[in-house]
């Protein structure tokens, strides 16, 4: 690595500071490796009387994304003759076409995997064709050289107990598509170890547009030596940026950590992400910094089966198709903070998105013990009755249409999608309306539900938490269970994910069987970072989730005109003109 620093060091396109230096890092995780670290004894007195103090200045052509490399590649000067730029560039772009014709290449297409696609195809042909001089030390000396464990080297042992968590299932596909695109040309291995070297290097640096001046867009890119400073929120002291007259990258230094220190070597320390998810981390970058009071956060998703066949709730149907229908996320944030001097784990209540994820868990309306939620299992017949309302001219065909509706609506709920696709006219809402006080039900989405949570009594509150927590303990003994026998064939890479895990979910039984508190709001304390909420699971192909449990049976065909709508809204018509569109159009 200090051959790497002393390279772009004296290649005088990159500027530094006389006070940088490359050393180990003081991160006490040996992955962390080297870092950055500045000679406070070297700046001028004029520099600190700065707020900031430039360590780095990268131009943007010593930088890697789509942009600068399309760049490179097009200039001759970069090749040693017009043959070779010739040679190489169609080599390149014959390379390109065949992979955009692969299956399924537009569905996991993004800018990070672009990049990685060059790099991969920049590999696999530079025993051939000549590559541009400052891309192929990168990639030999960097890319290719750097020690680097992810999530991706174990990703098809990883997929086995974390295939329901969008992140592994995208990244699972992904490296699926990269073999299938490279197997006859690198090694599995080197393909896994490229993409790990680049997400884990890869930064969101924004670019000054040229079309508008008050407008930047953001590219994922490699960044040479800026990549060696290391990640550490509790000691942040230094900030990247661009220079909006040039595009040039800035490693900028807090001038209050030259002030402030009293040794001789400070470590620079910058934040890959304000938002310390551990699980993300973990898949991204393979570390997660030590707790040193700064919030961290885990995202838990519930496994989709587990979902269908919990069996304790008051629901008529299971809270998996519960949360497809409504277009609730099945995942629960949790976040570690400390409480009376010990650092947990809690739940974190305080995001909108954990409201809904309780909407199942309200209890029946006052004396009368009526579900809040009823599950019409005959809902295609609601919705070939307003589809005959949109097109009159099909009432004819009536029950086939019903029919076409049952399949449409049985294939919906048992693909691995997170999202039904269609209008929520499935599940009936009860309630007490704020004005009559009469009972009133309807089909709604989860953001319009909430409200009737917010505005419950506090015992209602209590008795949801109640419900929630005991749904919630029995998937936690669940998930250990199933944790706990397939650990012993993973590979040591990737163990850390999973003794992350035991550490929240032993931490978090011990806390609910001790009655102790468990949800982040009774702490009053106001977090100053937001956790990220992770996209709903999408399957690429036609996979159906069905559970071991579950018996199929094909009803017979109705007809629409038998089936009673005030059954189960009140508001028939307004849901009619609501959906109207769809119905149109269907």
């Amino acid at each position: 690595m200090e051959e790497i620093f002393r390279f772009y060091l004296d290649s005088k396109t990159i500027f530094f500071h006389n006070s940088l230096s490359l050393k180990l890092s003081t991160v006490d995780d040996p992955k962390s490796g080297y870092g950055l670290f500045i000679d406070p004894s070297k700046f001028k007195n004029e520099e600190l009387n700065n707020e900031t103090i430039q360590l780095l200045r990268i131009p943007k052509l010593c930088t890697f994304n789509i942009d600068t490399l399309l760049t490179l590649l097009e200039d001759k000067n970069e090749f040693s003759t017009e043959q070779q730029f010739q040679r190489s560039n169609d080599k390149i772009k014959n390379s390109l076409r065949e992979i955009m014709s692969y299956p399924n290449f537009s569905k996991f297409l993004t800018e990070t995997n672009l990049l990685v696609i060059y790099f991969l195809i920049f590999q696999s042909i530079h025993d051939t064709c000549e590559i541009p001089r400052n891309i192929m030390y990168y990639l030999k000396n960097v890319l290719m050289s750097i020690d680097v464990e992810t999530a991706v080297d174990s990703i098809e042992d990883i997929a086995t107990d974390y295939g329901h968590y969008p992140q592994i299932f995208g990244l699972q596909e992904t490296i699926s598509i990269f073999k299938g695109l490279f197997q006859d040309l690198l090694k599995v291995s080197d393909i896994k170890h490229l993409y790990s070297a680049i997400i884990s290097r890869c930064l969101e640096i924004p670019e000054k547009s040229e079309a508008k001046d008050d407008e930047f867009t953001v590219h994922s890119t490699l960044v040479p030596v800026l990549d060696f400073a290391n990640h550490e929120n509790t000691q942040k002291n230094a900030y990247f940026d661009v220079d909006p007259s040039n595009n040039d990258v800035l490693l900028l230094l807090n001038t209050d950590a030259v002030r402030e220190s009293t040794t001789d070597s400070v470590e620079v320390f910058i934040s890959y992400t304000p938002t310390e998810d551990l699980f993300s981390m973990l898949i991204t970058y393979g570390f997660t910094p030590d707790f040193k009071g700064y919030p961290q956060f885990w995202t838990m998703s519930f496994d989709r089966c587990f979902l269908r066949d919990y069996t304790e709730s008051s629901l008529n149907a299971d809270l998996r198709l519960f949360y497809k229908w409504l277009h609730v996320n099945p995942t629960v944030s949790l976040v570690k903070h400390k409480h009376n001097g010990q650092a947990r784990w809690f739940i974190n209540d305080t995001t909108p998105e954990f409201d809904m994820l309780l909407l199942p868990f309200i209890p029946p309306l006052d004396d009368t013990r009526t579900p809040r939620w009823t599950y019409d299992s005959n809902c295609h017949l609601m919705f070939a009755n307003m589809h005959c309302l949109a097109n009159p001219e099909t009432n004819e065909y009536a029950t086939m249409i019903a029919e076409n509706y049952r399949l449409l609506l049985e294939e919906r709920e048992l693909n691995g999608n997170d999202f039904m696709d269609i209008p929520q006219l499935a599940w009936s809402l009860h309630y007490k309306d704020a004005e009559s006080g009469s009972l009133c039900r309807r089909h709604t989405d989860s953001e319009e539900a909430t409200t009737v949570l917010q505005n419950q009594e506090e015992e209602e509150a209590d008795a949801t938490n109640s419900q929630f927590i005991s749904f919630f303990r029995r998937f936690l003994t669940y998930r250990k269970s199933t944790l706990a026998t397939s650990t012993s064939s993973i590979p040591n890479a990737s163990n850390v994910i999973y003794e992350q895990e035991f550490e929240i979910i032993d931490d978090l039984l011990t806390a609910i069987d001790n009655q102790s508190t468990v949800f982040f709001s009774d702490l009053n304390i106001v977090l100053n970072v937001e956790p990220s909420v992770p996209p709903p699971l999408r399957f690429l192909g036609d996979h159906m989730e069905i559970s071991e449990n579950e018996e199929k049976s094909v009803p017979n065909c109705e007809d629409p005109a038998s089936y009673i709508p005030d059954n189960f809204t009140d508001f028939f018509q307004d849901e009619m003109n609501k959906h109207a569109s769809f119905f149109q159009d269907n």
